[in-house]
């Protein structure tokens, strides 16, 4: 995902940009790191950026799919697994 798209160029946005890039992991890097962990179900959460607008859950999972192959569920508040 574009951080710039994410936070704009207003006021703080250098700071939120730098927290974004420092603080969170790209979707296909999690994939990777999912996929050496040996894990079997890959639960994507605390996603950036978040609801307004929505990105697509298929965004979401065609990103972890690049080196994760086994089920991926994106969540959302109040997703009971």
């Amino acid at each position: 995902m574009d951080s710039d798209a994410i936070v704009g160029s207003g006021p703080g946005s250098a700071s939120l940009r730098k927290h974004i890039l420092e603080s969170h992991n790209p979707v296909e890097e999690v994939g990777r790191v999912a996929a050496e962990a040996g894990i079997r179900t890959l639960v994507l959460s605390h996603l950036v950026p978040a609801e307004e607008p929505p990105t697509a859950d298929e965004v979401w999972r065609a990103g972890a799919k690049k080196h994760f192959g086994g089920r991926i569920i994106v969540a959302r508040d109040r997703l009971e697994i």
